[in-house]
């Protein structure tokens, strides 16, 4: 009887008596459990709506430039889920943290591009945007890795690279043209 008493003593927790180990570990268990479904549940409410659609998601992309189809489908399945207004929100952009860095990504990738804004840009402006375009196209910058390993369909072929780099060059030379061609005021 002592004996029994030993262990069981032993085995309860002098700060919380009468829990013993085995409660104590599936207690544990239970919150290491309930922490990320807590945090998932509590994260959709710091997104709580969806994403607002922008009044330019409709808008035509690259509107005013001399695309080819071919072009266009690059962009289509490679660029304007940052690039643009019409971004599809996955899951995952409404549960935070990674809610966070999925918006920032795409805040900053318009800042730096927007596909449904070209035709509000200076010819200039859409001149050195071609430039970037081609560079970071080459180089193999984008679209990003991280982004390639979420989204495989928008990982850019050799085909499609040479595509829109050859495009870029063809539209700043139209560009070029057309602004020598414009008449003097």
């Amino acid at each position: 009887m002592q004996v029994l008493q030993g262990v069981n003593q032993a085995l309860t927790d002098p700060i919380l008596p009468g829990l013993t180990r085995p409660k104590r570990r599936a207690n544990a268990g239970l919150a290491v459990f309930s922490l990320p479904l807590v945090w998932v549940l509590a994260s959709v409410f710091v997104h709580p709506l969806s994403h607002q659609a922008s009044d330019r998601a409709g808008a035509l992309l690259l509107q005013g430039a001399n695309v080819p189809p071919s072009v266009t489908n690059v962009f289509a399945h490679a660029c304007v889920n940052c690039h643009s207004e019409r971004t599809r929100w996955p899951w995952y952009s409404r549960v935070a943290p990674v809610s966070w860095l999925v918006e920032n990504d795409v805040k900053h990738a318009r800042e730096h591009l927007n596909l449904s804004h070209w035709n509000d840009l200076e010819a200039a402006d859409q001149r050195l945007l071609l430039t970037a375009i081609a560079t970071v196209i080459e180089n193999r910058e984008m679209p990003p890795h991280k982004y390639v390993v979420l989204h495989p369909e928008a990982k850019l072929s050799a085909d499609d690279s040479v595509r829109v780099i050859e495009w870029t060059r063809a539209e700043r030379r139209r560009l070029r043209e057309s602004a020598f061609s414009l008449p003097a005021k």
